[in-house]
């Protein structure tokens, strides 16, 4: 993370100088967020929308008065909870198993927007703009309390109640797992407030929704009827369906345009 912050710094102290006479507006800013898990697939329970904070570095590239094209670099962390359940094969033998997972998800993101700006309102801008970000998975924790609830039963290999004991593991590097980049659609509002010459306060509130889901592909998510396993008539086995989950966040933007 120190190495972000310093390549961030390095590319202000780069831009910044030339930001006047090239016709960009650079800045940076704080964002605190509130962020969650989403799933389609009904077999996944989601709860919890933990604060997080995150912080980049604000380029726009104005080709009119009031129209620029917004990107820059983003750092933030998100995190939710989700609940499962999953078949996981050993010795020949197939378990089912509870999950409740925290993550801990860090991202570097370079965002592509078009941002759209008023005239000059009681000396305040106003500007809101729409687009899309591509993410790099930085970093990738849980924290994971699961519970064996069935098993495979001997030669029979039929599903039978097997209930575990409960196990929790904290900060499980879960980065494996999931896909290396996440695409986002961002949606966007606020204001600006001058404060000397072509210096400006800046504060919005943004919505950075996943596209796709946060997993690789797989299909190992127990599908429940009344909270039981689907077990097949003969209860050798089990239907499952995709682990397909997206992360998103709502975030406040402080910062100052230079």
């Amino acid at each position: 993370m120190k190495k972000v912050i310093l390549a961030l710094l390095a590319m202000i102290s780069m831009v910044v100088t030339q930001a006047q006479i090239s016709g960009y507006k650079i800045g940076v800013k704080l964002s605190p967020n509130v962020s969650y898990m989403r799933s389609e697939n009904g077999d996944i329970a989601i709860s919890k929308a933990p604060l997080r904070l995150g912080y980049g570095l604000i380029i726009d590239k104005m080709f009119a008065e009031k129209y620029a094209v917004g990107t820059g670099v983003n750092v933030y962390k998100m995190g939710g909870q989700t609940q499962f359940s999953y078949t996981e094969a050993a010795n020949d033998t197939t378990s089912i198993y509870n999950l409740t997972r925290d993550y801990k998800l860090t991202y570097i993101e370079i965002p592509l927007t078009l941002k759209l700006r008023t005239s000059p309102i009681a000396g305040i801008t106003y500007w809101g703009q729409f687009g899309i970000g591509v993410g790099y998975l930085y970093k990738a924790y849980s924290d994971d309390t699961y519970q064996k609830n069935y098993q495979q039963n001997g030669s029979s290999n039929v599903f039978s109640q097997s209930v575990g004991q409960v196990v929790t593991d904290t900060g499980n590097d879960i980065q494996q797992q999931l896909m290396p980049f996440r695409a986002s659609m961002i949606a966007a509002f606020g204001l600006e407030y001058p404060i000397s010459g072509t210096t400006a306060l800046m504060a919005g509130i943004s919505y950075n929704g996943g596209l796709l889901s946060l997993y690789k592909p797989s299909s190992d998510v127990v599908q429940l009827t009344s909270g039981v396993p689907a077990f097949s008539s003969d209860k050798k086995s089990v239907q499952k369906t995709s682990r397909k989950i997206s992360a998103n966040m709502i975030e406040l933007n402080v910062g100052i345009l230079f």
